[in-house]
């Protein structure tokens, strides 16, 4: 597995702190997820037909570890930037061939800081089409 991100990230610690948030994210890696995640944390996850609530660090970092659990060759994030307390990172995952062709997904998070330091999410929502 391959994970690629921007190189504008580099000057901004909390920038740095969300682009390896989508790369923990990508790998699955669930201790690194639980540190970065508030105890009281909500993700939201936005799907066509309604949106999907879970709250609370387990279940959020449960709920990520599933969105990850997809088998992935390839990650790139595109752009990982923050103002104040809110931060948005986008890029795509793409997986192994599949037969119908459509192995890439696309991805936008918004993630908001508990605190200005940028030490963790206390609120994440995902995008899914």
């Amino acid at each position: 597995m391959t994970f690629t991100g921007t190189d504008a990230c580099g000057n901004s610690p909390k920038n740095v702190f969300v682009a390896t948030f989508e790369e923990n994210l990508f790998n699955g890696d669930r201790e690194a997820l639980n540190e970065m995640i508030a105890d009281d944390c909500v993700l939201q996850i936005v799907h066509p037909s309604g949106v999907e609530t879970h709250t609370g660090r387990e279940a959020v970092v449960e709920a990520l570890l599933k969105l990850s659990s997809h088998s992935h060759e390839v990650g790139h994030l595109e752009a990982a930037i923050t103002h104040g307390k809110a931060a948005a990172a986008w890029g795509y995952w793409q997986a192994e061939a599949e037969a119908d062709g459509d192995n890439l997904r696309h991805f936008s998070h918004t993630m908001w800081f508990t605190t200005h330091k940028a030490q963790e999410f206390g609120q994440i929502r995902i995008f899914q089409v």
